[in-house]
């Protein structure tokens, strides 16, 4: 029953392999018959068997997994570049560095590299168990470096395209939190205008029995369906927002919502230009790895962050292995802007695509940081706009019912 519960456990094994070779491993199973089974299809002879004990390790006090931050991910893909660069074998560094780990997850994750790499496994392949982690970009690259005898550089440039692109989310965060701090106050303060100010001038002008204008009618009805049906908004509000978290995870949903994120006035451009810069970011890094470039196409296409444009790059590998470039591809999707092209061409034609993938990336950054820094600035109107439009709806529906009154009494 308690395997059935925490999962099946960890063991750890050493065993002598066909050619003599001392290997050790981990492997999971319900019971150590399980993995001298294993070892013995594998013409393995096993030596030692032990159960690793990581209940602590894979729980914690809300029984989850505790989530490995992009920051822990960047400082120990800088860590494992600065050693590499030094002379310091793989599995001395990943060894130093589970030591210097402190998140669990992070720590029983390279612990299970560790030993997948000091039993034979390509260091590719250990951190390929570990999806949740070290996602696709980060793997193929490692691969890609290693193919080449170039992994610092590659992990080096992977550490820089990881640094850029939390450098960015950062800056997007900080430049819509005002607007959201607006908006969420003009949120709170209408609610609170038309359950609690509202209804008491509108008793007076009930009393009095005047025609009430229009503007006063609009603040009565909606004040009502505040004060009545407010048990009603809430749970409408909630169901919406639970059905469009599933609806964006389906095929179609998620489509349909990265489709409409790039036609949002004001935040289309930025959503685009940001996509534009991180495909040239990771076309660039890739490429310069020695990844074949309809590999390099895929794994870009799988990791941009937006559907439609990865289904305009799955195009472009299309076009690719048709033999039409990369250029052609990109135009005829209708998604990339002409710089864009244009740079790709050239870079084709002169043999410096790096270059000028650089170069794009460059105009992009410029042009995302100009967008987020102004972001705020163009925002404002729209809500200038909008907190006038609401205290102009107010300032009628309650001065001209009192000056009705004022009237009448005069």
């Amino acid at each position: 029953k308690l395997r059935e519960i925490w999962g099946m456990p960890l063991y750890e094994y050493k065993a002598i392999n066909d050619i003599g070779k001392t290997i050790t491993g981990t492997m999971e199973a319900l019971y150590p018959s399980a993995v001298s089974e294993y070892l013995d299809s594998q013409n393995f002879v096993p030596l030692k068997i032990t159960e690793k004990k990581q209940t602590s390790l894979k729980i914690n006090l809300i029984g989850k997994r505790k989530k490995v931050k992009t920051d822990e991910i960047i400082n120990f893909t800088k860590q494992l570049v600065t050693l590499l660069k030094a002379g310091v074998p793989i599995i001395s560094s990943l060894e130093s560095l589970i030591e210097q780990t402190d998140n669990p997850t992070m720590k029983e994750a390279l612990t299970q590299v560790y030993h997948d790499v000091e039993g034979g496994s390509n260091f590719s392949d250990a951190l390929k168990k570990h999806p949740d982690i070290f996602g696709e970009l980060y793997v193929n690259s490692v691969r890609a470096g290693e193919a080449g005898g170039v992994l610092d550089q590659v992990l080096g440039r992977l550490g820089m395209l990881m640094s850029y692109e939390q450098e960015m989310k950062a800056k997007i965060k900080g430049a819509i939190r005002y607007p959201i701090i607006v908006i969420c106050g003009i949120v709170i303060g209408f609610s609170v205008l038309m359950t609690v100010v509202v209804p008491k001038f509108m008793s007076l002008f009930a009393s009095a029995g005047a025609k009430l204008p229009l503007p006063t009618r609009i603040l009565i009805g909606i004040s009502n369906v505040f004060k009545n049906y407010w048990w009603l908004l809430l749970i409408t509000a909630v169901s919406l927002f639970v059905f469009f978290i599933n609806y964006i995870k389906t095929k179609k949903g998620r489509y349909q919502w990265d489709s409409l994120k790039l036609k949002i006035p004001i935040f289309g451009k930025l959503f685009l230009k940001s996509a534009m810069s991180r495909f040239a970011h990771m076309f660039e890094t890739l490429n310069k790895s020695g990844l074949p470039i309809l590999q390099t196409m895929e794994i870009v296409s799988k990791t941009i962050g937006n559907v439609v444009i990865a289904e305009s790059l799955e195009k472009v590998g299309q076009g690719i292995e048709k033999g039409k470039g990369i250029a052609k591809p990109l135009q005829d999707s209708k998604l990339f802007p002409p710089l864009v092209i244009r740079m790709i061409s050239v870079g084709e034609q002169s043999g410096s695509l790096d270059e000028m993938l650089r170069n794009v990336s460059e105009h992009y950054d410029t042009e995302v940081n100009y967008l987020i820094q102004n972001l705020v600035s163009m925002i404002e109107p729209i809500l200038t706009v909008t907190i006038g439009a609401i205290i102009l709806l107010l300032a009628l529906g309650i001065f001209l019912p009192m000056w009705s009154l004022m009237s009448a009494v005069q």
